[in-house]
């Protein structure tokens, strides 16, 4: 049985890898050629980002918490009493004689 460790190579920032771990698809290789910039936002993009979050967070609220689930029901209810309650001829839609 061949025992199939590697030496750990630690390779520091700017310095190029030996050639036998760069062709190999085992480790990841960073080219490094980007840059990243930071912009400040205006008043106008400060509000879409702020409204986009709490967007995102009102349906993580609305469906993790199971509120749908709650709500179907609820609205089930309100539906078949208001139906009932017209039938009966009591609440605020009924005909004025």
């Amino acid at each position: 049985m061949s025992d199939d460790r590697h030496d750990i190579e630690i390779i520091p920032p700017g310095e190029n890898p030996r050639d036998d771990y760069a062709t190999s698809g085992s480790i990841w290789i960073s080219s490094g050629g980007g840059e990243v910039k930071f912009v400040k936002l205006g008043p106008f993009g400060a509000m879409m980002v702020g409204l986009g979050v709490l967007c995102l967070l009102g349906l993580g609220f609305f469906f993790l918490t199971s509120l749908f689930l709650i709500l179907v029901p609820v609205a089930a209810v309100l539906g078949v009493g208001a139906y009932l309650a017209g039938l009966v001829g009591a609440g605020p839609f009924r005909r004025l004689r």
